[in-house]
């Protein structure tokens, strides 16, 4: 009894305590520039810049630290691009389409698990219609003023996106 009675009291610790850590979702909160989208070929690899067609990627996300993001990255120059068509979506060339295609953005809900170090994407709209709906898992970690989100895949290779916290109070 008395070993029941002192499990009890170590777990209501242990609960109360939990309760009292920060969590990371206000971490989020903001705006993020997008620095890098790295790859890693293999378990020991080491990270290297992509060099297809996302390499120099730009780009931003945002968490409005109310559980609502937004994600939007573009191929370097991508809004110096000079449309060969003459107007309207039925004047586009086959290369127009292809550069609209290398613009990448989305919109929804988050959620944030500090224990597991993830977060999830519950994308509500985006502009490629196979991910509507779905849930994009990423894991998650904080260096200074730097958010690295590395999608959860079990193939490799393995990529990671560099986001750096813009500081839009001045």
């Amino acid at each position: 009894m008395k070993n029941l009675k002192t499990i009890l009291i170590l777990t209501l610790l242990l609960v109360c305590c939990k309760g009292n850590e920060p969590s990371d979702f206000n971490k989020f909160t903001g705006r993020w520039a997008l620095h890098i989208v790295e790859i890693q070929a293999d378990s020991i690899s080491a990270w290297k810049p992509r060099q297809d067609h996302y390499k120099n990627r730009k780009g931003f996300i945002i968490y409005d630290g109310k559980g609502g993001m937004g994600v939007h990255h573009v191929t370097e120059n991508y809004e110096n691009y000079a449309f060969e068509g003459s107007g309207g979506l039925d004047s586009l060339t086959l290369k127009d389409l292809r550069h609209l295609a290398d613009n990448f953005v989305y919109f929804g809900k988050y959620k944030v698990n500090d224990s597991l170090g993830l977060i999830e994407h519950h994308i509500e709209s985006v502009n490629f219609q196979n991910l509507w709906g779905t849930i994009a898992k990423r894991k998650y970690q904080f260096l200074g003023d730097t958010l690295i989100l590395n999608p959860l895949t079990n193939t490799y290779p393995k990529i990671r996106l560099k986001w750096v916290k813009l500081n839009d109070s001045e």
